[in-house]
């Protein structure tokens, strides 16, 4: 009999993923649940589940941390982190903790069912990882860049995105116009250093546009889906209005 462990703490979730482990595995197959990355971590101890589903964000203990603390004790245990985040310091701090000996999974939540099942069948029956593409993109780019912009401080920069001013950016991190200033310079600078040097004139200017170069960025990276990126235009309208002077133009 396998024994699978969901640890996920939203109930739909838990339950669609609950489904789609029986329809999947061949009988007989324990399902166990978590709704927090504590709990989960006390039941498989208990239990000694063949694999474990689990998110990465949750109450208490964040999905990363429970499996950090399995793989001290059982190096080959087998997890498939179904998560909705494929940030880029969510799959480097994975990078470091997972040890040579684990089967592990990466699946995103949002994705075809098609996908979650793949990776359950690829990581409990057959033994062999399964890493989404997404998320492979997101390891191959780490892999290939020595000072790859943090998801911190690529957030930071989003202020100049949404078309904050210097000094409306200022008031809200309570610091100088001039720090403002510097810190965004320094950090566009390292956004776009890299960016090949012999595109057309016109990809050029696309690409060292600020905002759009901010907003690309954030897509590939998971921290912006489309639907963020159609609302900014409507918040920005709002917030022109707002009691601070703010203009639609990201500045460095």
């Amino acid at each position: 009999m396998s024994c699978v462990l969901i640890v996920e703490d939203q109930a739909p979730l838990r339950q669609h993923a609950r489904n789609t482990v029986e329809a999947t595995v061949p009988a007989p197959v324990q399902i166990m649940d978590a709704a927090n990355g504590a709990d989960g971590l006390k039941l498989a101890a208990a239990v000694d589940p063949d694999l474990i589903i689990m998110d990465i964000s949750m109450p208490e203990m964040s999905g990363i941390k429970v499996a950090q603390q399995i793989w001290k004790e059982v190096p080959h245990r087998r997890i498939l982190f179904w998560s909705q985040f494929h940030r880029e310091a969510y799959v480097r701090e994975l990078g470091r903790i997972v040890p040579d000996e684990a089967i592990h999974g990466y699946a995103l939540k949002g994705e075809s069912d098609e996908k979650f099942r793949a990776a359950i069948v690829s990581v409990l029956l057959h033994n062999n990882p399964y890493i989404d593409p997404v998320v492979r993109s997101v390891q191959s780019r780490l892999a290939c860049k020595d000072d790859s912009l943090s998801d911190s401080e690529y957030e930071a920069l989003m202020d100049v995105a949404v078309g904050l001013t210097d000094k409306a950016i200022a008031r809200r991190r309570h610091i100088s116009v001039r720090g403002v200033q510097n810190r965004l310079s320094m950090l566009l600078f390292k956004l776009v250093k890299g960016e090949d040097s012999h595109l057309k004139e016109s990809a050029q200017i696309e690409i060292y546009n600020p905002r759009t170069r901010i907003i690309f960025e954030g897509l590939k990276r998971g921290l912006l889906d489309p639907d963020d990126v159609k609302s900014m235009d409507n918040e920005l309208l709002e917030w022109l209005s707002s009691e601070y002077d703010y203009d639609r133009v990201g500045r460095p």
